[in-house]
């Protein structure tokens, strides 16, 4: 009976340690994954800082205006796409009799016919 409650306790300390040494293991690598993804995380917000400064140079409105002279182009601003009609004023259109009889997709035509 003694030794059968020492083989017991003896199983179960060596289950526990080897819980631990498992446990350990994983702590461990869970901690270099962390560790690259600061260092990864660290390198993209270097590199976002780099291209967002290459933007501002890039869409910078001075140098934007000197390659539309260049190019013979007119370069305007985007705000002031803003101030641009969109669609062009139609002046003095006229609509012919046989487009006036027409039905449009949407509504259904005269005769009731689909």
């Amino acid at each position: 009976m003694k030794n059968g409650l020492i083989l017991t306790a003896l199983m179960l300390s060596l289950l526990a340690f080897a819980g631990m040494m498992r446990i350990k293991t994983d702590v461990q690598t869970m901690d270099r994954e962390r560790l690259r993804l600061v260092k990864e995380r660290a390198q993209l917000r270097e590199t976002k800082r780099v291209l967002e400064a290459e933007w501002a140079l890039l869409a910078s409105p001075e140098r934007l205006q000197a390659i539309a002279d260049q190019a013979g182009k007119v370069y305007f601003n985007g705000s002031a796409l803003s101030q641009l009609p969109l669609v062009p004023e139609v002046v003095n259109a006229t609509v012919s009799p046989s487009v006036v009889g027409q039905a449009s997709p949407t509504q259904p035509s005269p005769t009731g016919i689909f």
